[in-house]
């Protein structure tokens, strides 16, 4: 019994350490974030071909050539998700009701442009392009606690810009991607009771990474045919980020004192040194806006590159045991996005937009970790300016599709997810 009892506890801290930096869920595919600024929000993120305020720092570096002045803008996003989770047998049993409380999230942008001559404008932007968090309500009941209680993956990146005009209707740009992130995860590791053949809880673990920094870069070209039509392109390479951080266990009492003794001779103690890795996908995105009177209408085509997102391999410092690599295997995705603008006046415009999102798990990968799904957004926005100063605001009701694990989840926990989120961005502009 004892044997067993060793194994059970080898192979969930092994799965434990395994995701000490998987990341969390986020509202485009998987866990990227596409909320970075009000004005494209409310064309549901389809602005790749106008970039037309200093969010062009994200959406297409080029646009910032055709910024005049210096130019700020500042705002952020507030995200509300709600997730429930159904499960089916053999476990957690068929109807057994589970859910995420996460709250509201709030996600910072600051964009800053400065028009240098006719033709060359530099930027600055700070943004978070990955990240949120998964929490479940009642986490020490939480049937997924020895999966994960709860994670959160948080940064930002500090993108450094510069673009040029090569003629009156055509730019590009190009951007450094300074990636600043770290990662937290505390979960439950069970061990099997050799007095009852019961799973009890043994420990509790929490899992800290260190913020690593890491460096991409971005380019982007937009062409302007005529004064109503235009044409943009951006690409943001993948960046491959490297951690490293600690492993601390807490034991939890059983209430038999034999076999706390077993877990405490088997389970490691304190904190352990741990490393890892993951490689953020690149994003391709292609666009046209079309103007006519007081209309703007964009259509967007998105592509990431999560094929990069194959494994997770994680180096436990002098535990070999405990050393593993999870098989991922995400899928290259697509994005769809439409938005529609009414200039009603110099004051005021009013938009919006849809957009559909791939997800690019394949039933194995979702967990209660990361319950990703494909998804499908439905957008409001509008703004309002006065001789400097202009305000954005835009909101998301986004709807997941219900992802069922198909009974092949990894970890052999099954169910449906089903879910839902509110988005809401604000962006406050000044021009000098």
């Amino acid at each position: 019994m004892l044997s067993r009892s060793r194994r059970s506890i080898v192979a969930f801290a092994a799965g434990a350490l395994v995701l000490l930096l998987a990341p969390s869920r986020g509202h485009a595919a998987a866990f990227a974030l596409y909320e970075e600024g009000a004005l494209g929000m409310g064309f549901a993120g389809a602005f790749t071909a106008q970039a037309s305020d200093p969010s062009a720092i994200f959406h297409n570096a080029a646009g910032l050539a055709f910024l005049k002045g210096t130019q700020i803008s500042l705002g952020g996003t507030l995200i509300t998700p709600s997730t429930d989770f159904t499960g089916s047998d053999p476990y957690p049993g068929s109807g057994r009701l589970e859910t995420m409380d996460v709250g509201s999230t709030p996600i910072p942008a600051v964009y800053v442009s400065h028009q240098v001559s006719e033709r060359f404008v530099v930027g600055v932007g700070w943004n978070t392009p990955f990240g949120l968090k998964t929490a479940w309500t009642s986490p020490e009941t939480f049937t997924g606690r020895f999966l994960s209680k709860s994670a959160e993956l948080k940064g930002f990146s500090v993108n450094p810009t510069v673009a040029y005009k090569l003629a009156d209707r055509l730019a590009v740009g190009v951007g450094l991607d300074i990636r600043l992130t770290s990662v937290t995860l505390e979960r439950n590791v069970p061990v099997v009771n050799p007095f009852t053949l019961l799973v009890t809880d043994a420990s509790d673990v929490r899992l800290q990474s260190d913020t690593a920094t890491n460096f991409g870069w971005d380019l982007g070209a937009l062409a302007k045919p005529t004064e109503d039509l235009s044409f943009g392109i951006s690409y943001r390479s993948k960046v491959k980020q490297d951690f490293s951080g600690t492993a601390t266990f807490t034991a939890i009492p059983t209430g038999n004192a034999q076999l706390d003794g077993l877990v405490a001779l088997q389970l490691p103690s304190g904190a352990l040194p741990a490393a890892t890795s993951i490689d953020f996908p690149s994003i391709l995105s292609i666009g046209a806006a079309y103007k006519w009177k007081d209309w703007t209408l964009e259509g967007d085509v998105d592509f990431y590159g999560w094929s990069s997102f194959a494994s997770l391999p994680v180096t436990i410092v002098n535990r070999s045991d405990l050393s593993s690599s999870v098989v991922e295997d995400y899928a290259d995705t697509h994005q769809y996005r439409v938005g529609l603008e009414r200039q009603i006046d110099e004051t005021w415009a009013v938009r919006g937009g849809y957009y559909y999102d791939e997800s690019p798990a394949p039933a194995q990968s979702v967990s209660p970790l990361l319950p990703d799904a494909t998804r499908q957004g439905f957008c409001l926005g509008g703004s309002w300016r006065q001789g400097h100063f202009k305000v954005d605001a835009a909101g998301w009701y986004v709807k997941f599709k219900d992802r069922s694990t198909e009974g092949v989840e990894r970890d052999g926990y099954n169910g449906t997810y089903t879910g839902k989120a509110i988005t809401l961005g604000l962006s406050l502009g000044y021009t000098f």
